[in-house]
């Protein structure tokens, strides 16, 4: 980086899986204290605006290229003459940087246009000067041109996109009838959620769940990484939600994604008659949705590299394979005549072959219920009432267990039939935490809470449930977590993932694994309440 002559600014940190943490160095190459300062770059990451000594703000650009801007804050804002000062912040990694190692200025900025700063003296005039960083070549973004879409629907890559993605398989590009991800998915997920009687929910509720059940890369979800996650989840369970259980079958996902691709309507609706829940198909017509069903299916689940870059998660399926094997379903060979491929090889995506059908068929439609992946989803769907674009779709209803849980089995850790299990990551500053609830009682159990006192400060991000903090002495604090949205209840024998970021009580930790320990004050526990 060449330096101007007020400014001096040079970048360190620390990289670990999927993000890292970047220190810059700020110094006053002058002879006057500076009353203020601020500089420009651009870059493929996603930074963390929880940031220390400096403000933050973000101009999209496209292609998966964010302008960032820096200025100096509450200790950071002032540098007398000759000083420096290091502030920072956490980022998620755009480009693949690696796990581990140091985080260099040529893997932070692609571009550093413009610094600025204030001399204290009021006569003293702007100082401006330009920078340039050059990223390497192999960590360079593709540039496929499809960053916004005609219309009013948003393209995935809004959002980012991840290197290496291959938007389709085999080729470069859209080919066969493929098409982007877009929100226009959305609409199709929301439009079966309400043929199934549920409410309409937006993208971060989507990407929230999907991190909560542990279907991600990272644990740690920074930038849009939950519309992201969220749109490319909406659109698998849009694909494959509709499909009854008792007609499932990975075939289907083959054929009707082809049909589709090649634009025969009529014969995709004449699929949904055959194989969709009862009355979908009807559903569809009389709302005037086919359209937006169709374009769905044609949509490519490589495009923009999301499926690998970020929704490639390690949930254990039967033992045999992984959920990212099964979001496989909906990629086809090269010739798009076969579901579950890997389109790189253009050979099956093998572990997923050994997953029954009814386990498939189930993950898919948690998708649209926001469920548990690995249990039964939509068992009572009904039939819309009337016809018409002013339709309200119902479902057969389902008395409501007690909220009072009858314990069956004694969870070791409470004693309660609310059985716990913590884990998560620990990243430099903080940790996320992941509380797996798993009702091991006969009933379903609403409004559920838990206590517990930990050294840890709680950031005010959760997912499936709400916190209170009261501050206690010698630096703890007590939580009460409280299930909320898609957290509040949990079915007798279900298990839900919920969780929430923290600032670590240990400044110097830098990562690894967060046991309960960890999480916990010495000599204290998790109660349920």
């Amino acid at each position: 980086m060449t330096p101007s002559n007020t400014l001096q600014i040079s970048v360190n940190g620390k990289l670990w899986w999927g993000g890292f943490t970047a220190e810059i160095a700020v110094r006053n190459a002058s002879d006057q204290p500076l009353e203020s300062w601020s500089t420009s770059f651009i870059s493929a990451h996603d930074l963390d605006p929880e940031a220390w000594g400096v403000e933050i703000t973000r101009e999209p650009l496209g292609e998966g290229l964010s302008r960032y801007t820096l200025r100096g804050t509450s200790w950071g804002q002032s540098i007398p003459a000759g000083g420096e000062i290091r502030v920072g912040f956490n980022g998620r990694q755009g480009v693949d940087l690696g796990r581990d190692g140091a985080l260099s200025e040529a893997m932070l900025m692609t571009e550093r246009p413009l610094g600025e700063s204030v001399m204290a003296d009021a006569d003293a005039h702007n100082h401006a000067a330009e920078h340039t960083a050059e990223r390497p070549a192999e960590q360079a973004s593709p540039s496929h041109g499809h960053s916004t879409m005609p219309g009013s629907y948003t393209d995935i890559t809004t959002w980012g996109s991840f290197h290496g993605a291959n938007h389709n398989s085999e080729h470069n590009e859209l080919v066969g009838g493929r098409t982007a991800i877009t929100t226009e998915a959305m609409e199709a997920y929301n439009d079966l959620r309400a043929f199934a009687g549920l409410e309409a929910v937006s993208l971060e509720d989507v990407g929230a769940w999907a991190y909560a059940q542990g279907l991600t890369n990272n644990a740690q979800a920074w930038g849009d990484d939950r519309k992201g996650v969220g749109l490319w989840y909406a659109m698998q369970g849009a694909k494959v939600g509709w499909i009854a259980d008792e007609t499932y079958n990975p075939q289907i996902l083959a054929d009707i994604q082809r049909t589709a691709r090649q634009g025969d309507t009529d014969a995709v609706m004449a699929m949904v008659e055959r194989f969709g829940h009862e009355g979908f198909a009807s559903y569809l017509r009389s709302n005037a949705l086919v359209d937006t069903f169709t374009n769905t299916l044609k949509m490519e689940p490589h495009y923009g590299g999301w499926m690998h870059g970020r929704t490639h998660g390690f949930l254990s399926i039967e033992g045999v394979a992984i959920n990212h094997d099964i979001n496989h379903l909906t990629v086809l060979g090269w010739d798009q005549n076969q579901p579950f491929m890997n389109d790189t090889f253009d050979y099956p995506q093998w572990p997923a072959l050994e997953v029954s059908d009814d386990t498939v068929i189930n993950y898919f439609q948690s998708i649209v219920t926001l469920g548990d992946p690995l249990s039964s989803q939509l068992e009572s769907l009904g039939v819309p009432n009337g016809a018409g674009a002013n339709a309200t779709p119902s479902v057969a209803s389902t008395p409501s267990a007690s909220a009072e849980t009858g314990s069956t089995t004694d969870d070791p850790i409470t004693g309660e039939s609310l059985a716990v299990e913590i884990s998560g990551d620990r990243w430099w500053g903080g940790l996320t935490a992941s509380l797996a609830l798993t009702n091991v009682g006969d009933q379903r159990t609403d409004n559920w809470r838990l206590n517990f006192i930990s050294p840890h400060q709680f950031t005010g991000e959760s997912w499936g449930t709400t916190i209170e903090t009261e501050t206690l002495a010698d630096g703890l604090y007590r939580y009460q977590l409280t299930g909320a949205d898609w957290g509040q209840s949990i079915e007798a024998g279900a298990t839900i993932r919920v969780g929430f970021n923290a600032q670590s009580a240990d400044a110097s930790e830098s990562g690894g694994v967060l046991t309960p320990d960890m999480l916990l004050a010495v000599n204290s526990e998790l109660v349920v309440v």
